[in-house]
């Protein structure tokens, strides 16, 4: 992030946020996606381009979830198809100044498919719901989970120097940023990366940069590295803390750098297979949500970068009995009809997307 300044004032400094990212030979990169956060550090970022083969592909390098909800417990699975559609009746009204449906009905445990019958001027129409979700993210962010919570069991006097920070992470070889967390029996490996986190004294002026531009070359921005090929970096939260119960604890945040690498082509032909799996002749409507809560809260930035990168990239969904695929983002509340020889935009965002949580800084006289 830099700063502009004043003619005659101090030079413009700047600060660098690394993370990891593999790059296979022969491909071309053409941009970069990032979504921000009001303490700096990003909570997705991913490069997009083409291969040698002309195919568009995204390589997601990181992401931090968003805790939407504040849950004690799970919320079951007939509660948050409601709260998915209920959300797109919402946004549908707040776009359109028309009502969604009338009214809906949870279809009963066990008697699906559908999940929720709605009522269109007296007519019952089925529908079904899904998440856009990665299962290979997904499944990375789950076992990252335990890094947060053995943080937070740690007391003051271990950790207390790295209030005001964020830790990027990321597990394996040095060159290698798709490796996977440990599993949670992994005791000792989990006990060397917390004394490693406790050994490690951030440099506040590690990644400032005078300027507006990165040094074509840089110097001394190693990570960490731990015996069981665990690398981490910090960097001060910049503007606000993140308002999390890990940071209510710790005084850090952290975020998992795991890179995925996705072909257009194929996450088309990923989607068509969940369609197919839905295609029934109970299910009139399909609503696929992209960056909604999970059953404990959590929403995940990353896959709606996935899911418009495959918008720019569109191909043909069909099927035998659903009517309609709309596939909705969360955070802007934006909708596509997926259903046809591409993607139609049903109405446009209605909100810029979403911060999370945040407690800015106060500034300093």
């Amino acid at each position: 992030m830099s700063q502009a300044t004043e003619p005659g004032g101090p030079a413009e400094q700047s600060r660098m946020i690394l993370l990891p990212i593999r790059l296979h030979e022969n491909r071309t990169v053409e941009g970069i996606n990032f979504v921000p956060s009001p303490w700096g550090a990003t909570l997705a970022m991913a490069l997009r381009g083409k291969g040698e083969d002309g195919r568009p592909w995204l390589a997601i390098a990181n992401e931090t979830p968003v805790s939407w909800l504040r849950v004690a417990t799970p919320v079951p699975k007939a509660e948050l198809e409601i709260l998915h559609l209920q959300r797109l009746a919402t946004d549908h009204r707040c776009s359109t100044g028309g009502e969604l449906y009338d009214a809906i009905d949870p279809v009963a445990p066990g008697e699906d498919p559908p999940d929720i019958y709605a009522y269109v001027a007296g007519k019952k129409v089925g529908w079904e719901l899904t998440a856009f979700s990665n299962s290979s993210r997904r499944y990375a962010q789950a076992l990252f989970f335990e890094v947060s919570k053995r943080l937070a069991l740690q007391q003051r006097h271990r950790i207390g120097h790295l209030t005001g920070y964020h830790i990027s992470m990321w597990f394996g070889a040095a060159d290698d940023p798709a490796g996977l967390p440990f599993k949670a029996n992994k005791q000792s490996s989990y006990d060397r990366l917390i004394d490693a986190l406790v050994a490690h004294r951030p440099d506040p002026n590690q990644f400032i940069v005078k300027g507006s531009k990165p040094p074509m070359q840089l110097t001394g921005a190693d990570p960490v590295r731990t015996p069981d090929d665990v690398n981490f970096m910090s960097i001060p939260l910049l503007g606000g803390a993140p308002a999390s119960g890990l940071f209510a604890m710790t005084g850090v945040s952290v975020g998992l750098a795991f890179q995925s690498d996705h072909v257009a082509s194929q996450e088309w032909a990923n989607l068509r297979k969940v369609v197919k799996r839905k295609d029934k002749p109970a299910n009139n409507r399909l609503l696929i949500s992209a960056g909604a809560p999970d059953s404990i809260g959590r929403c995940f930035v990353a896959e709606e970068v996935l899911a418009h990168f495959m918008l720019d990239h569109p191909e043909r969904i069909s099927a035998n009995h659903l009517s309609s695929v709309i596939l909705h983002f969360w955070s802007t509340g934006q909708a596509f009809e997926l259903l046809g020889s591409e993607p139609v935009e049903l109405w446009p965002a209605v909100y810029q997307g979403f911060n999370p949580t945040a407690h800015p800084f106060a500034l300093s006289t």
